[in-house]
């Protein structure tokens, strides 16, 4: 490299001193030749003074570029065939009721009322009441689609975009979904009466399916029929329907029925040895002593998850019947979970909240007593008893009761008929 630029210099030279007339060789004698250090300079004066042109120069050749070739495409992109908007749909396939949830494998998909899941034909964004009916009835098709889609919660897709998120079974498996998967919509209604996974939801990325219904192809002919689609669910394996939850709960279920509350796991264990094994054994404990419920769960039971299950159980039906638990002058009603309905001292009823102080003691202890002796209490129907507080039991309403419980009876009738 150095010696290239110095046979440059020199060659440069020698030009320039042939065209002021002086001799080539005479001027090689004369001429000192340039040290090293100029050439250096030379060089990086050139190499810097290339840099800052290119800096200087690239962005206007960047947008140059930019702008010919947006304009290069916008013209080409003119002159191609547009495609055609999607129609807006005139009619569509709704369901007509949420799904019962959970769901599990092998078992009947119905919906949230415990009926057979339905199907209508109506006119988009009119609602179920403008139910359209097609001569010949179509049929219906129900897939089952991926728990993502639609994307963004954009309702706008189109056929193709509705059929490419079709769920199939995996290799070697069953058919997702069998049942009645097709079905005719006559009258623009269509029952589905039996429908069940036979695969969980865990293997796609969603972990999550929906139902869809679309118009069978090659059953009907005319405008578009908009797709229906489910909201979005989780399918678990039927193994696990044995330990889910019940909601509501009912008090003769067994406890990890609750929230939080796992079958044969340690709060079911705790429970279990304190003797409380139903949901009424559970709702009892909490009604007169909640601190002794909370340390039989123990500090593995946050806040929430307290709240969580308490609040599921509180949502039970405890029903109509009531009980009767007699002291030496006093006389408690209890509903199944132990509240007190009323209380009878001394031939007067009253509410709780109308006893004196030293009477609120004394029916505290009466709790405390019939909560221990709960096998012992005389059980009523409440039913009949909460018919009687609305008008007065005839004598053969309450003739099958002892004459004590009758008196009971006849007093809280008496007390409720005047509030």
């Amino acid at each position: 490299m150095h010696a290239w630029i110095k046979t440059r210099i020199e060659a440069r030279d020698l030009r320039v001193d042939s065209q002021n007339g002086v001799d080539p060789a005479v001027a090689r004698r004369t001429t000192p030749s340039p040290s090293f250090s100029s050439v250096v300079r030379e060089v990086m004066v050139g190499t810097s003074m290339q840099k800052y042109v290119c800096s200087a120069l690239e962005p206007v050749l960047r947008r140059v570029v930019r702008e010919e070739v947006d304009r290069r495409l916008t013209h080409h992109l003119g002159q191609l065939p547009r495609s055609p908007q999607p129609q807006t749909p005139s009619l569509q396939l709704i369901f007509t009721s949420p799904l019962s949830l959970p769901i599990f494998t092998r078992g009947k998909i119905k919906d949230k009322d415990d009926n057979p899941l339905q199907i209508q034909l109506v006119r988009c964004e009119s609602g179920p009441s403008s139910i359209i009916s097609l001569e010949p009835p179509p049929r219906a098709e129900i897939v089952v689609l991926d728990g993502d889609f639609p994307f963004n919660h954009d309702d706008n897709w189109t056929p193709k975009e509705f059929s490419s998120h079709v769920l199939r079974e995996r290799k070697g498996k069953r058919p997702l979904l069998v049942g009645e998967c097709r079905v005719t919509l006559r009258e623009g209604v269509a029952s589905i009466q039996e429908l069940e996974f036979t695969d969980n939801s865990s293997w796609i990325r969603s972990r999550n399916f929906r139902l869809g219904a679309r118009v069978s192809p090659g059953s009907y002919e005319g405008v578009r029929i908009k797709e229906a689609i489910t909201e979005r669910f989780t399918v678990l394996d039927h193994r696990g329907e044995l330990n889910k939850k019940h909601f509501p709960p009912s008090l003769h279920d067994r406890v990890w029925r609750l929230k939080n509350i796992a079958k044969n796991g340690k709060f079911d264990t705790r429970l279990a040895l304190a003797g409380i094994t139903t949901v009424q054994d559970f709702l009892k404990l909490s009604v007169v002593n909640q601190q002794r419920l909370r340390q039989i769960l123990g500090q593995g039971m946050s806040e929430r998850m307290w709240n969580e299950t308490i609040t599921h159980a509180t949502t039970c039906n405890v029903g109509d019947e009531l009980y009767l638990y007699h002291g030496e002058f006093s006389t408690v009603v209890f509903n199944p979970i132990c509240q007190v309905w009323g209380v009878m001292v001394n031939g007067m009823t009253y509410a709780l909240e109308q006893l004196t102080p030293q009477h609120a003691i004394d029916v505290q202890m009466l709790i405390q007593e019939a909560y221990q002796n709960w096998n012992q209490l005389e059980e009523i129907d409440g039913a009949s008893l909460n018919r009687a507080t609305e008008a007065q039991p005839s004598r053969r309403a309450t003739s099958f009761l002892p004459a004590r419980t009758r008196l009971i009876i006849a007093s809280f009738v008496s007390i409720y008929s005047r509030n």
